[in-house]
């Protein structure tokens, strides 16, 4: 079993899949690669979107897709990148946003508020409304101020965070990467595919990971995915810091 959690596979629903025929492509690819789980995570953006209106969206282009999907390609399960806003832990609609109605959430920083106050809202998400945030392609805030200070926040208080496969093969991010590992930082990495032009790559990033760093740290990614895939689909709360490995 292997998981892809943050995706862009849903036809015509965000800047992803444009059509059923390319997310039928990008599952094929995933297939090869050895995914059997994907979550589609459309974004959600407070400032142009409503709840009612992205659940109906999401709810047709799944449809359209599940009805040609082959039966031995990846099974999709839904969720949501949610992209940050001010008091977002005071939403009253923030547990539709959990993948596959669990309680782990895919939480996209806004660049201009990585400050005190979003972290602060971390923590409550976490402690006080049982929610688990995942922070996808952390990697890609590293010229966001405040992007060190997050990082010793992410250590201290064990927040659960994601990279792009793609990423281990731009050098914009090959510093940010490296030190993502060597302090222990990586939970996760997803595929964050949207079309052909940015396609899974989920096995060449594995045997990246396995070269430029050690098996070792492959085996962490893939026992961590394979914990989340149990915890998603089988809606138990655990704790995630004795589930998840640390790098």
């Amino acid at each position: 079993m292997l998981l892809d959690l943050h995706t862009h596979i849903l036809p015509d629903c965000d800047d992803g899949a444009k059509s059923v025929k390319i997310s039928l492509e990008l599952l094929k690819m995933m297939k090869s690669q050895g995914i059997t789980n994907v979550v589609a995570t459309p974004h959600f953006y407070p400032d142009s979107d409503t709840i009612d209106g992205f659940k109906a969206r999401v709810s047709s282009a799944l449809g359209k897709l599940e009805k040609v999907k082959p039966k031995d390609f990846p099974e999709i399960l839904i969720g949501c990148e949610l992209f940050y806003f001010r008091n977002i832990s005071k939403s009253e609609y923030i547990k539709d946003f959990t993948i596959n109605n669990s309680h782990y959430i895919l939480l996209e920083p806004n660049p201009y508020f990585i400050d005190k106050i979003f972290m602060d809202e971390i923590l409550y998400l976490k402690n006080d409304l049982g929610l688990i945030p995942i922070i996808p392609h952390i990697e890609r805030y590293n010229k966001a101020k405040g992007f060190k200070t997050f990082l010793n926040f992410i250590k201290e208080n064990k927040i659960l965070t994601q990279v792009n496969c793609a990423s281990f093969f731009d050098r914009a991010y090959n510093r940010t990467i490296k030190t993502l590992f060597e302090k222990r930082l990586v939970t996760f990495i997803a595929t964050d595919s949207h079309s052909m032009n940015r396609p899974p790559m989920m096995g060449l990033a594995l045997c990246e990971i396995e070269n430029r760093f050690s098996p070792q740290a492959k085996q962490i990614i893939l026992h961590n995915l394979n914990s989340l895939l149990n915890d998603i689909t089988n809606k138990e709360q655990t704790d995630e810091i004795e589930q998840f490995k640390y790098l």
